[in-house]
């Protein structure tokens, strides 16, 4: 069997591998084959081949690190669309024993702190939700 079709082969069972994993490493390695696939079709040695699958398989994995580190940063997620509830305005109208109160919020109770002291009846308005609790300010 030629060169260039052993090349050709181990390319696309990497590639193969790669849409089932989805690891944008093996698309370096596939790249590296692909390439050497070619350097056999014109006629290198062996060695040379290898050398060039190397060579752009490596070149290829620290472009793939450079990209994933650049896009985690730009991609981490912004606590401040996490609270999508902060704003919105409870009416308290009975307190509990514990200076907290029982509040209804989208159709199920809560149990409701305000952010700094005791509760009072009265209007207020979503600081954060720390797990079932929500954490009112005046």
């Amino acid at each position: 069997m030629e060169n260039y079709l052993v090349w050709l082969i181990l390319a696309l069972v990497l590639l193969g591998m790669e849409m089932m994993i989805g690891s944008i490493y093996l698309l370096a390695l596939v790249a590296g084959c692909a390439i050497a696939c070619i350097f056999a079709f014109i006629g290198t040695s062996f060695t040379v081949q290898c050398f060039i699958a190397a060579v752009v398989a490596i070149a290829g994995v620290i472009t793939a690190f450079i990209f994933r580190r650049n896009i985690r940063k730009k991609l981490t997620p912004n606590q401040e669309c996490d609270n999508l509830d902060k704003g919105q305005i409870i009416t308290v109208e009975n307190i509990d024993s514990d200076g907290g109160a029982t509040v209804s919020y989208r159709g199920s109770k809560w149990k409701a702190y305000l952010k700094d002291g005791h509760l009072e009846k009265g209007i207020y308005h979503i600081e954060k939700v720390e797990g079932t609790r929500l954490i009112l300010i005046k």
